[in-house]
């Protein structure tokens, strides 16, 4: 198998940007050689295919931000405390010996986690910080861009 097809490539990408996994486990997960599917990928990086090495970079990319994105909102949640389901199944004996099961559901509230809270607030902090510089480094282009540079004398 030289060429792989678009479909192949897709099915690569839509592996990484679900999972992550390393070249072993998209090889096994295809039913492709590992040692084909590396040599496909090292060759498109360096010659003529570029297009699958963008594809894995950009399926990396959503995957860390989707990771980002449950971990900030999985914060968010213990920091500002929430309900959880608990399932409890209960087997009771009868006088005849008769077994029943029965399930039960409980609401538990689980108070604001006082790390988490702290995480968030470091975590938000930094943010600013980056905003700010970002504004500051802005203003200081417009400053330089608005200045004017007047030379006084006379070249000899």
């Amino acid at each position: 198998m030289n060429k792989y097809t678009k479909k192949i490539e897709n099915e690569i990408y839509y592996l990484i940007k679900k999972k992550n996994p390393t070249i072993e486990e998209i090889s096994k997960e295809l039913n492709i050689s590992y040692d084909k599917l590396k040599s496909y990928i090292n060759k498109s990086s360096k010659k003529y295919k570029k297009s699958l090495i963008k594809k894995i970079r950009k399926a990396k990319d959503e995957y860390f931000i989707d990771a980002k994105i449950k971990i900030e909102n999985a914060l968010i949640k213990k920091s500002l405390g929430y309900y959880s389901k608990d399932i409890i199944k209960e087997i009771k004996t009868d006088k005849e010996g008769n077994e029943s099961k029965t399930k039960k559901i409980v609401y538990k509230y689980n108070p604001p986690n006082e790390r988490a809270i702290i995480v968030f607030f470091e975590l938000l902090k930094k943010r600013y910080d980056k905003r700010l510089e970002y504004i500051r480094k802005k203003r200081e282009e417009r400053e330089n861009n608005n200045k004017i540079n007047i030379r006084v004398g006379f070249d000899n």
